[in-house]
């Protein structure tokens, strides 16, 4: 499914209205009935982006969170000030989009279509409250089911959410609803839908927040006319001054001291005259070897280029497995631009290829880096086609191992691990192979190369420490990345585990 979107500081946000968000869920809905992927929609406002942005600039303060977000299926926004921001960049964003909004929407439609909606999360009894106003307000439509559990996701409660979650996961699969509505809040709802998709059977899940509040009226909505003036904010200041004053006022100076320098810098490369445009039918694609090609980027890769050139990278991705980005001619890049580069980057994790981004010059990686997309590309920046070779080349010696296994002269074994270890790498991951062979040894985990580990690699790291502790062993987390740490501190699972950047340690130690 084509989408356009915007980048409002790492986050894609779809460029759609409510009608429009209403019809693609239901079109995700369709699409669930041939593959059997679960999707996952996301309402973003203020308190999301700052929940995923440390103070420091360029930093990340949550990096599940955002790697959820880039990935999820579509995202609404929830708030003025995104549309405000997108406006600045130079890629309005049509209207905002809200939970409170949608799901009203969609029970209508709903009714209509004959889906069913299945209710979970809430305070007490308003998840029950919700669904059966909206069954008054439109006669027919069919509630799968309501639950309002208490779920984990941090701390040592996290290591055993499999266990914790699986009644949850069975009394939803069983009522086989259409849509799933999440009300745990932000970012709980969203890292419960992550960790449990590969196995929920629903075909849309959406995270609202407190949508059922606003829907019995436990929460009252602004004047519509200060809603259209986007000051809802304001009035949920005056409603609850004392509960929401800090959050608002402190969310609001965070979300405008990261929103300047990215509107600065696109602000400033616009207007720079030396940023021409290059005709798109120019660029030129072309293979290297029987799959990688490399695409040379035009000069402006903005909404116009995007517009013209997705076509041939769709094209591309049918027929190669790797694509080699030239950014040489390009000298500017707008909001969605970067979309387009986060769409293609959905794209790889998706058919395991990898995207990789040549001759990057410094006023776009600055860009990049304001953006908070920086990292997503970090890994698959090189400074030309020779250097991204060598690392295809490279990768494709162990393309199909999900680890490796190394045993040191002192009996210690290494587990090295690469790529991805999220929720969907440990469906499959083979703990029954591994498990045995670490019986009376110590382990290092070697995550040097690891890319990213959601929740449930944390978990699986968790599983394998266990194990070994079990047999006297002694296990040590060796070389992570930021992500992964700081991943680690806001689960609280830091405190579980020894972490080093020197694998000589253990191995010392063991010698002694």
């Amino acid at each position: 499914m084509q989408r356009d979107t915007v980048i409002i500081l790492g986050i894609p946000i779809d460029n759609v209205t409510l009608a429009e968000s209403v019809e693609r869920i239901f079109a995700m809905i369709e699409e669930f009935r041939n593959d059997a992927v679960p999707r996952e929609v996301a309402t973003v406002n203020v308190d999301f982006i700052v929940n995923t942005l440390s103070w420091q600039r360029g930093g990340i303060r949550h990096p599940e969170l955002l790697d959820i977000l880039r990935r999820a299926d579509m995202v609404t926004a929830d708030g003025m000030p995104v549309v405000w921001m997108s406006r600045l960049l130079g890629c309005p964003l049509k209207e905002r989009v809200t939970g409170a909004d949608m799901v009203p929407a969609l029970a209508t439609a709903a009714a209509e279509r004959g889906a069913s909606l299945f209710f979970l999360g809430g305070n007490g009894d308003v998840g029950q409250r919700a669904a059966d106003l909206l069954v008054r307000s439109n006669p027919g439509l069919r509630i799968a089911g309501v639950s309002a559990p208490f779920v984990y996701t941090e701390g040592q409660h996290l290591a055993d959410f499999e266990e914790e979650d699986a009644a949850i996961i069975a009394e939803i699969n069983a009522a086989r609803p259409d849509i799933l509505l999440i009300a745990f809040g932000n970012p709980k709802q969203e890292l419960w839908f992550a960790r449990n998709a590969p196995r929920l059977k629903v075909p849309v899940s959406i995270g609202i927040g407190g949508t059922f509040e606003f829907i019995v009226g436990t929460v009252s909505r602004a004047p519509l006319w200060v809603q259209k003036a986007g000051l809802e904010w304001i009035y949920r200041i005056l409603m609850e001054p004392r509960r929401l004053w800090k959050r608002y006022a402190v969310g609001m100076v965070k979300f405008a001291l990261h929103a300047w320098p990215a509107i600065r810098i696109y602000q400033a490369a616009r207007r720079r005259k030396t940023v021409t445009s290059v005709p798109v039918g120019s660029a030129a694609v072309q293979r290297i070897e029987e799959d990688v090609c490399i695409i040379t980027l035009p000069a402006r890769l903005d909404a116009l280029a995007v517009k013209e050139f997705a076509p041939r990278i769709e094209k591309a991705y049918q027929t190669y497995r790797h694509l080699v980005l030239n950014f040489e001619q390009v000298q500017m890049v707008d909001s969605s631009g970067l979309g387009f580069l986060v769409r293609l980057w959905r794209r790889d994790l998706e058919k395991k290829g990898k995207l990789n981004l040549i001759a990057v010059n410094d006023q776009v990686k600055d860009f990049f880096r304001f953006n908070r997309v920086a990292d997503m590309f970090h890994e698959r920046l090189f400074g030309d086609q020779k250097m991204a070779m060598a690392r295809i080349r490279t990768e494709r010696l162990t393309d199909n191992a999900p680890y490796t296994l190394t045993s040191l002269s002192n009996g210690t074994v290494v587990i090295g691990l690469r790529g991805r270890v999220d929720a969907v790498a440990m469906k499959n991951f083979p703990f029954d192979e591994l498990l045995p062979q670490l019986e009376g040894h110590s382990c290092i985990l070697d995550l040097s190369c690891l890319e990213f580990a959601d929740s449930s690699g944390l978990v699986a790291f968790h599983r394998i420490q266990r194990h070994v502790a079990k047999h006297g062993g002694e296990s040590i987390l060796c070389a992570p990345n930021e992500a992964v740490l700081q991943l680690l501190h806001l689960t609280r699972l830091d405190r579980l585990f020894t972490i080093t950047d020197d694998q000589l340690i253990l191995t010392d130690r063991r010698e002694s």
